[in-house]
C-alpha cells in the first residue's frame, strides 16, 4: 500500500472516538502563541497547531475544543460516514486528490469543532502534514501544476484569492513547445486545438502598404508549426475543466498572507512549510484601493474593517504561482531586480471597422513613428496593442485609468494609421494600459520547499507572447520532480535542478521579449531604420532556422546538471543531439506482418503521460527482415544473435527498475510504468502474430528519427537516448550492448534512489 493511501486511511480512522468527559485538559482556549486572547469573530479556526501550549491530545488521540461538546456525536458521525463512503468510492488513481478536495467542506466543520485529522509526513518526528503540496494561484500556471500533480497521484490543495475568473484576457497565444507538452500530458491537446485558431504569420504594413508577411511562429521542427491563439480566459476555462475531470477543485476566496519553512533543530533535512491563509467572511479579499494596472509589483496595504477566517496549513511543498505581485516572494524577501520601461502600452478589445483586413495577425507602422499590433479574438472582436509613447513625468502623473476612454484611444489610433486607413472602434469590451516590467526573481526556490513559478518568478514585455507559456513550462518542469520525491523514488536534491534550469531560460526570454519590444516600439530615426530593415529581411531568414523562430520556444536547452549527465568516457555529441535538448519528433511505423500494412504515426505520440522516463533504443540496421517481432517479448525469442541479446538486456533492466522504483501512475497496465522502452529500427522488421501492448518495435521509415537524434542509420552500433519525464534528453550512450545498458542503469541509480 502506498504511504499516502495508508496515511489517508489512518487520517479517517482517527475521527470516530467519543469524547472523554473526564479529560479536563481537552478544552481548547482560543489564543495566539503569546497567550493573548483572539476573538472568535476574527479567527474562526486555527487548525493544526498541536504545539500550542493550551492544547493537549486526549488519550484517545483526538484534539477537542469546548465547542466540540455543543454538537452531538450523531452530527459528527454523519459527517464521518460521508467521508468514509467517499473514500471507498474513489478509484485508486484519483483517490488522493479527491480525498482532500471532495471532503474539504466536511473536514472544515471538524476543524472548527476542534478535531484536527492530519496525515503523515516523510518523517516520524515531524508534525503531520495537511497536504503534500499547496499551490497558491489559480491562473494557468497553478492550474497546470495541479493537473500534473493529479495525474501523478500527488495530493494537493489549490487556493486562489479571487472569487471568480477574470473575464479580461492578457495572454493570447499558446506556442509550439507548450502544445507539445499539452499533448504529452494527455487529455489537453484536443480541447485546445478545438478552441484555438492557429496563426503563424504577421502581416507587416508601413502606412497602407503591405510590406511583408513575417512567419514569426512557423517552424519545421514540430507538428505544431504555428501559435495557437485563444484568449487567456479560454485557456483558464479549459485547464479548469481538465482539473475538475480529475477530481480537483479550486478553493476560491483564500488569500495567502504569510509562509515560512520550519526546520527541526536536530537538522537532518527535516522540514516543512507553514502557510497562513485567510478568507473574508463577507465579500471578497479584493482591496478597494488595489491597483488594476498590469505589471505593478508593489505589495498593497491591508484593508481594515473586515472579518476573516484564518487557517495555518502545513505542507511539504508550496508552489507559488501567485503572480507578479507575489506575496510569497515578498514574504521570503526574494529580490525581484529589473527595470520598469517608460513606454505606455494600451490594450483595447472590441469590434473594429477597418479598411485593411484584420483577420490575421497584423503590425501597422505609422508615419508618426509609432505602431499598432492587432490580433483577432472570439466573436469577431479585435485586440489592439497600442504604443502611446514614452511618458514624461507630467504625462505619467496625468495618466489615470479614468482618463483612458474609447474616444482617447480612437484619437491615438487615427494619429498612427493616418488618413489613408480607416480603423474605427465600434465598441469596447476591455480597455487598460500598463508599463512594461522586466524582472527576474533572484532565486526560484527557498530551501527546496517553496518554489516560485510563472509571473511570481519572472515578468517581461508581452512582445512575443512568452509569459504564460513560460509559467506553464515552469509547472511542467517542477511537477514531475516533486512527484518523484514524494513517492520516494528520488532524493530531494533532484529539486535543485528546478533552480538550475528555469532561471537561465527566463533570462533568455526576457532578453528576447525586450529586443522585440524595443524594435517594435522604437521612435528614434536609427531604430526605425533598423525596424524597417529587419521586417523586410526576416521573412527570408526565419525559415532557415533549424528549430524555427525563438518565439516557438523549441530551442530551450538545459545544460549539464545533477539530472542531465554526459557519458563519462564517450565524446559529447553535437549540440543539437546533446543532453538537455528537447526530444524531437518524427514519423515511425509500427511493425506489422506485411511491409505494406504498417501503421504510421509520430514519435511524440508515444511519449504521452507525465512522470515517465522514455528510453529510445536506436538499433540502426542491427535488426533485419528475418527478425520477426512486435515487442520486446517477441524479439527476445528470435534466433538473431544481436536482437536476442539486445532484448534480453532490455527485459532484465525493466524487471530490475520496476522492482526498485515502483509505479507512480494509475493502476491500468497501459499507464502504470515509470519506464517505457521504444525500439526504433532503421530497417524493416516483420512482425510475428503474438503482439503485446507494451514495448513495441518501430520502423524509422526514412531514417529521419535516427538522424534527428544523431544516430547513423546504417553500419552503426545504435544508441540509447533517455528522455526525462518532461521530454528533454537526460542521458545518452552510444551502442545498445550489455555495457551500454549498464551505463543507463548507472544513470538511473545516480538520479533516483
Amino acid at each position: 500500500m502506498h504511504r499516502y493511501e495508508h496515511s489517508l486511511q489512518h487520517h479517517y480512522s482517527r475521527y470516530v472516538h467519543p469524547h472523554d468527559p473526564n479529560d479536563s485538559d481537552s478544552t481548547l482556549k482560543s489564543s495566539d502563541d503569546s497567550g493573548s486572547d483572539t476573538s472568535h469573530d476574527e479567527i474562526e479556526s486555527r487548525p493544526h497547531r498541536q504545539h500550542h501550549r493550551h492544547r493537549k491530545a486526549s488519550p484517545r488521540g483526538i484534539v477537542v475544543s469546548a465547542e466540540f461538546r455543543k454538537h452531538s456525536e450523531d452530527t459528527i458521525r454523519e459527517i464521518l460516514a460521508r467521508l468514509e463512503k467517499r473514500q471507498h468510492e474513489m478509484s485508486s488513481q484519483r483517490m488522493y486528490t479527491l480525498a482532500y478536495n471532495n471532503n474539504a467542506q466536511d473536514e472544515r466543520v471538524l476543524h472548527n469543532r476542534g478535531v484536527f485529522p492530519l496525515y503523515h509526513s516523510n518523517y516520524s518526528n515531524v508534525p503531520k502534514m495537511d497536504i503534500p503540496v499547496l499551490i497558491s494561484g489559480g491562473g494557468p500556471t497553478g492550474l497546470y501544476a495541479a493537473i500534473l500533480l493529479s495525474k501523478l497521484n500527488v495530493p494537493f490543495r489549490l487556493v486562489e484569492r479571487n472569487m471568480e475568473v477574470s473575464k479580461l484576457s492578457k495572454a493570447l497565444v499558446v506556442h509550439a513547445r507548450t502544445l507539445e507538452l499539452f499533448e504529452q500530458t494527455g487529455g489537453l491537446i484536443a480541447p485546445f486545438l478545438e478552441a484555438g485558431v492557429p496563426h503563424s504569420d504577421f502581416n507587416i504594413y508601413f502606412g497602407d502598404k503591405l510590406a511583408s508577411v513575417l512567419p514569426v511562429l512557423k517552424n519545421k521542427d514540430s507538428f505544431y508549426n504555428y501559435g495557437l491563439f485563444l484568449e487567456q480566459t479560454r485557456t483558464v476555462s479549459l485547464l479548469t475543466e481538465q482539473l475538475e475531470s480529475l477530481g480537483g477543485v479550486i478553493e476560491r476566496g483564500w488569500e495567502l498572507m504569510d509562509t515560512k519553512v520550519v526546520e527541526l533543530p536536530s537538522g537532518g533535512g527535516q522540514s516543512w512549510v507553514e502557510t497562513t491563509l485567510r478568507r473574508a467572511k463577507i465579500g471578497t479579499n479584493i482591496r478597494t484601493a488595489e491597483s488594476k494596472v498590469l505589471g505593478h509589483v508593489e505589495q498593497e496595504a491591508e484593508q481594515d474593517g473586515k472579518a476573516y477566517e484564518v487557517q495555518v496549513v502545513r505542507s511539504e511543498y508550496l508552489i507559488a504561482a501567485d503572480g507578479g505581485k507575489s506575496v510569497v516572494r515578498h514574504r521570503l524577501n526574494i529580490a525581484f531586480p529589473g527595470r520598469t520601461l517608460d513606454n505606455n502600452i494600451i490594450l483595447f478589445d472590441g469590434h473594429v471597422d477597418s479598411s485593411i483586413p484584420l483577420d490575421n495577425l497584423t503590425v501597422l507602422n505609422g508615419d508618426n513613428s509609432r505602431s499598432i499590433a492587432t490580433f483577432p479574438l472570439e466573436e469577431g472582436r479585435i485586440r489592439i496593442m497600442l504604443d502611446n509613447g514614452v511618458l514624461s513625468p507630467e504625462g505619467h502623473a496625468a495618466q489615470k485609468s479614468e482618463d483612458l476612454t474609447m474616444e482617447v484611444v480612437q484619437e491615438l489610433v487615427n494619429q498612427i494609421v493616418g488618413p489613408n486607413i480607416r480603423m474605427k472602434l465600434l465598441d469596447c469590451y476591455w480597455l487598460t494600459y500598463y508599463r512594461v516590467n522586466e524582472r527576474l526573481a533572484e532565486r526560484y526556490s527557498h530551501k527546496n520547499r517553496i518554489f516560485l513559478a510563472g509571473d511570481a518568478a519572472h515578468v517581461h514585455s508581452p512582445a512575443g507572447g512568452q509569459g504564460m507559456n513560460m509559467g506553464l513550462q515552469d509547472a511542467h518542469n517542477l511537477a514531475w520532480k516533486i512527484a518523484l520525491v514524494l513517492h520516494k523514488n528520488a532524493p530531494r536534491s533532484i529539486l535543485d535542478s528546478y533552480e538550475i534550469e528555469r532561471p537561465p531560460v527566463a533570462d533568455q526570454i526576457i532578453k528576447l521579449s525586450a529586443s522585440i519590444h524595443e524594435v517594435s516600439m522604437a521612435q528614434d530615426m536609427f531604430r526605425r531604420v533598423i525596424r524597417r530593415v529587419a521586417l523586410t529581411v526576416l521573412p527570408y531568414i526565419l525559415p532557415l532556422m533549424s528549430t524555427g523562430p525563438p518565439m516557438s520556444m523549441l530551442n530551450i536547452r538545459y545544460h549539464e546538471n545533477n539530472i542531465n549527465k554526459r557519458h563519462a568516457h564517450q565524446p559529447a555529441p553535437a549540440d543539437g543531439f546533446d543532453i538537455g535538448v528537447r526530444a524531437r519528433d518524427g514519423d515511425l511505423a509500427l511493425v506489422s506482418t506485411t511491409a505494406t500494412s504498417a501503421t504510421t504515426f509520430r514519435l511524440h505520440e508515444l511519449l504521452t503521460g507525465p512522470g515517465i522516463f522514455h528510453l529510445l533504443v536506436f538499433t540502426s540496421d542491427m535488426l533485419t527482415k528475418s527478425t520477426s517481432c512486435t515487442s520486446i517479448k517477441g524479439v527476445a525469442t528470435t534466433t538473431n544473435t544481436d536482437a536476442s541479446a539486445l532484448f534480453s538486456d532490455i527485459h532484465k533492466c525493466l524487471q530490475r527498475w520496476t522492482a526498485k522504483w515502483p509505479m507512480t501512475r494509475g493502476t491500468t497496465r497501459a499507464n502504470r510504468a515509470m519506464f517505457q522502452v521504444h525500439v526504433v529500427s532503421a530497417v524493416p522488421v516483420l512482425a510475428n502474430t503474438s503482439c503485446v501492448e507494451e514495448d513495441k518495435v518501430y520502423h524509422d521509415l526514412t531514417g529521419c528519427v535516427h538522424r534527428k537524434y544523431g544516430v547513423a542509420g546504417k553500419s552503426s552500433s545504435g544508441g540509447i537516448v533517455v528522455l526525462r519525464p518532461d521530454t528533454y534528453i537526460g542521458y545518452r550512450v552510444q551502442g545498445a550492448s550489455k555495457e551500454a545498458w549498464a551505463d543507463v542503469d548507472g544513470y538511473f541509480r545516480s538520479i533516483l534512489m
